[in-house]
């Protein structure tokens, strides 16, 4: 079933959530100018999902009903979805899986659980890029006390994008910072901080919100610490110990493996985000394909035919149904099967892929899909496509977002193709490219054709001494354009490959295979003549048409979801109203 792809086998929760559609939280559907007014918002959006989950635990017990709720979360309001996953995909889920049982940690979980305080993370300094590998803040243990003092040491190193200014919302960090204990450094952990209670900001803590808007409208700041106390159970030491004259010991051997696993979660975070991006793809090509149907043009190339009837609209429009698909499905792929896949323990460049791999690259790859599905949506859709009411450009601010956040794509897109590049291509050597793309093999043929173009083209001249070589500087920066393409070829690849693998038969099969052709055609296609290429796109348009509507319903979208005046049945209408007209 086309549905089983998308959503998994999660039956009814987008039924549940669009009932709180009604709630004053989520009235108007459209954005309120006022940004603060809008923060408060978001954050009310947040309590309601809350109380529909019963707990932020018993979200966290049910992987498919979570990411369910991201999906929908990230469809209604792209920032309520960052605020969602922070606090639960992120936060509640480390102090879970990485604090030592205590009653006092059972009390800082039941009141994230609850949702007395809203969470986020604090990793992020202001001063240098990648700022993961190199944090300042620090946490030095007093054993008198027996409590660790949180301190900003420069400016440099405030923390920086945490989404903790607005007042009157209780807020919680998962603050990261470098243990120090007996006159040593023992590696990056988190902390749990309370910063703010509906009254004031807590002592020692600063907070400076950043003016205008942003993407992803929330309240995000700049904060230091000034000897801030966090009790002992606030130190989410996972495996690591610490007695009482200061002396550490942590089963983790090397800075590096403690880095990896103090940044577990963020394998929640690269799904969090793959789900999201997936989502935001599928409303942005629901709208503008009913959009598309619905309106007709009076342009001589066409008088009187909709948009959707001509070939520079379907090939924009399709390719865009078809990356959503893609997207789509390699997400619900790792949501299946996270935590099965391999994580590697050494860091080369940055620490994503080393934390998991599969997940950093799905990642990168659904939100660049996503964002290239928007940029398509926006073009077909014309002026209409510039009002923020039809909600492309929030969808647009996701994707913009999370090209850094939880993990700068680019990076991790180089780090990976770095791996690929280092190890022999082990894809079955393709003499040429299939002529034809009418089948689930020749698709696949022509995929890993081109990837080992990629892969031939990243390690051209390289000796077998520097193909293990982790020196950037000398042997891969003047290979980073090739690079990136190998790894995005590869991610395009895998994804490609998830959809292709989804057991389907009948016209949900035919409908993928042409779905999978003009995928194939706009990633792989470089090596096809512009003849095959066009008979090929052709042909799979007129097979996506006959199909559109079974695709579009396998998204389970709605009006009231996706409130947009251009996906309503009569868009006219929409945007005139009860406005008087003449005749």
């Amino acid at each position: 079933m086309l549905r089983t792809l998308i959503h998994g086998h999660a039956k009814g929760v987008h039924a549940e959530l669009t009932a709180l559609l009604s709630q004053p939280a989520f009235q108007p559907h459209h954005d309120d100018a006022d940004r603060v007014a809008q923060h408060r918002r978001t954050y009310a959006q947040l309590a309601a999902i809350n109380a529909w989950a019963g707990s932020g635990s018993a979200l966290l017990v049910d992987r498919d009903r979570f990411f369910s709720m991201l999906s929908f979360a990230a469809t209604i309001n792209p920032a309520l979805f960052s605020a969602a996953q922070s606090h639960y995909g992120v936060c509640l889920s480390s102090v879970m899986m990485l604090g030592r049982p205590s009653p006092a940690l059972d009390t800082l979980i039941g009141e994230l659980d609850r949702l007395d305080s809203a969470a986020t993370i604090l990793i992020t300094e202001v001063g240098v890029a990648c700022s993961h590998m190199s944090v300042e803040t620090h946490a030095d243990y007093d054993p008198q006390a027996d409590e660790f003092v949180l301190t900003t040491p420069h400016a440099g190193a405030c923390k920086f994008m945490g989404n903790i200014a607005l007042d009157g919302v209780a807020k919680t960090a998962i603050v990261y910072a470098r243990l120090r204990a007996g006159g040593r450094q023992h590696g990056l952990f988190p902390f749990v901080v309370p910063v703010r209670d509906r009254e004031r900001v807590h002592d020692g803590i600063h907070i400076r919100a950043l003016p205008g808007p942003t993407s992803l409208d929330l309240d995000y700041s700049i904060a230091s610490f000034d000897r801030v106390r966090v009790p002992r159970a606030h130190w989410l030491q996972d495996s690591a110990t610490l007695d009482r004259d200061g002396n550490v010991s942590d089963p983790l051997a090397g800075s590096d493996q403690r880095l990896v696993r103090s940044l577990a979660i963020s394998t929640n975070a690269s799904t969090a985000t793959s789900v999201a991006a997936a989502a935001a793809a599928r409303a942005c090509v629901w709208t503008a394909l009913r959009y598309a149907s619905h309106r007709k043009t009076s342009a001589r190339l066409g008088t009187g035919r909709t948009l959707l009837a001509l070939r520079n609209q379907q090939g924009l429009l399709f390719t865009a149904l078809a990356e959503a698909y893609v997207v789509s499905g390699f997400a619900r792929r790792l949501v299946e099967q996270q935590g099965t896949q391999r994580k590697m323990n050494d860091i080369a460049t940055v620490p994503w892929a080393a934390v998991n791999r599969l997940a950093a690259l799905t990642k990168a790859v659904a939100v660049s899909g996503a964002a290239e599905v928007m940029r398509r949506c926006r073009n077909a859709s014309g002026s209409h496509g510039c009002l923020g009411v039809n909600r492309y450009h929030a969808y647009e601010d996701l994707t913009d977002a999370y090209t850094w956040a939880g993990g700068d794509n680019q990076l991790i897109l180089i780090e990976i193709g770095r791996q690929l590049a280092s190890a022999p291509c082990e894809l079955p050597d393709e003499p040429s490219p299939p002529g034809a793309l009418d089948s689930a093999d020749a698709i696949r043929r022509l995929a890993r054709f081109e990837e080992r173009r990629q892969h031939a083209r990243a390690t051209a001249g390289l000796t077998p001494a520097q193909l293990g070589d982790a020196d950037f500087s000398a042997t891969w920066e003047p290979r980073l354009p090739a690079l990136l393409d190998l790894a995005r070829t590869h991610g395009a690849r895998l994804a490609l490959e998830a959809m292709l693998d989804h057991p389907a038969d009948g016209a949900d099969r035919d409908a993928l295979l042409a779905l999978a052709a003009i995928h194939a055609l706009e990633h792989f296609g470089g090596a096809l003549d512009y003849v095959t290429r066009d008979r090929i796109a052709f042909t799979a348009y007129d097979a996506v048409l006959a199909q559109l509507d079974r695709l579009l319903d396998a998204f389970e979208l709605n009006t009231e979801m996706v409130a947009a005046p251009i996906a309503q049945d009569d868009y006219v209408r929409a945007y005139v109203g009860d406005l008087p007209v003449g005749g």
